[in-house]
């Protein structure tokens, strides 16, 4: 009965101040302009998902792409529970210079990829200018391709940052053994983890804080799938690209609200690693400076504890709000 009932209530309510706000809509005409055309000395391999434009030279790996996007586009759409979309326009630039005119955009300096989801395109490098200790291509076009399906999905209605970043990284496979690391080191300089309500309204432009919510968002997108099963991220998915609020989308996806599952997301990080990790690399000069190891561990976990104190005050309010919120707005 009571799931009954919250059901009907996300239906009806109006926003709130309990709920998450996202940035404005995306412009529908986006999706109507056709894709530019390939540079005269570039050379096209049409396929069933995407087609593939690059220079002659880069002919084998094209091909090696376009094989690869034949198969990873639909497990893609089914791994988020969404549709494979339209037909994807991948370019492969073999140059710097042609990776920046190419796009309809400026793209990061630092960026092996990059895509623009209404208009079905993805840029890549050739790997004859990435450097040998990149991520494979293939990995990183599944992450090109995860923000183009997502893109789709949502239609006019933006992808919020931490479910665009998360879901790309963990369909890419790239959360590895290093995302422990950088979780602690984030929170050491952050003093503290972003909450869900923080990444909602948008990432922080510092450089390092971007890195820990990007690492935040990793791991928040496999701890959901972990811990409430299969379906949880495609209905996830699904309720959020059909426009429903944070909260539902959460609640259908676990059965519990969005503040829950962010408050036990962020309690697993603050207890236990997050405390020590950050003083790995000191434990090799232990002996020569073993009082301020010690030092800076109290100090850490004693923030910590205070941070913890603050969010669960923090999130009591917020229920406290939500709960307030449904007694003015009964069935």
């Amino acid at each position: 009965m009571l799931s009954l009932l919250l059901w009907l209530w996300f239906a009806i309510a109006p926003a709130s101040a309990a709920e998450w706000s996202t940035p404005d809509r995306i412009d529908p005409l986006l999706e109507l302009e056709a894709p530019p055309a390939p540079p005269m000395r570039f050379v096209s391999l049409p396929g069933i998902y995407a087609d593939v434009h690059g220079r002659p030279q880069d002919k084998a790996v094209m091909e090696r792409l376009a094989a690869h996007a034949a198969e990873s586009v639909p497990r893609i759409a089914d791994q988020l529970g969404i549709g494979a979309g339209r037909t994807i326009n991948l370019y492969l630039a073999d140059d710097e210079a042609a990776f920046d005119q190419l796009q309809p955009g400026t793209p990061p300096n630092w960026a092996d990829g990059t895509a623009w989801p209404q208009r079905g395109l993805i840029y890549l490098k050739s790997p004859r200018i990435r450097s040998g200790t990149s991520k494979p291509l293939e990995q990183v076009l599944d992450h090109e391709i995860t923000h183009v399906l997502l893109g789709q999905a949502f239609g006019t209605r933006p992808v919020p940052r931490w479910l665009q970043e998360g879901l790309a990284q963990w369909v890419a496979g790239e959360i590895g053994p290093d995302l422990p690391k950088r979780l602690a080191d984030g929170a050491w300089r952050n003093g503290g983890l972003h909450d869900l309500e923080e990444l909602t309204r948008g990432f922080p432009r510092d450089p390092a804080e971007a890195d820990l919510a990007y690492a935040e968002s990793a791991d928040l997108i496999a701890f959901v799938a972990t811990e409430y099963g299969p379906e949880a991220i495609p209905t996830l998915v699904q309720e959020m690209a059909s426009g429903r609020p944070v909260n539902a989308a959460f609640y259908a996806a676990t059965g519990d609200l969005a503040v829950d599952v962010d408050q036990a997301w962020r309690a697993r990080l603050s207890v236990g690693f997050l405390s020590l990790a950050p003083l790995g690399d000191g434990m090799l000069w232990l002996g020569a400076g073993a009082p301020f190891v010690l030092f800076a561990f109290l100090r850490v976990r004693a923030r910590n504890r205070e941070t913890m104190a603050r969010w669960a005050e923090e999130d009591e309010q917020e229920a406290r709000a939500l709960r307030d919120l449904m007694r003015r707005w009964p069935i």
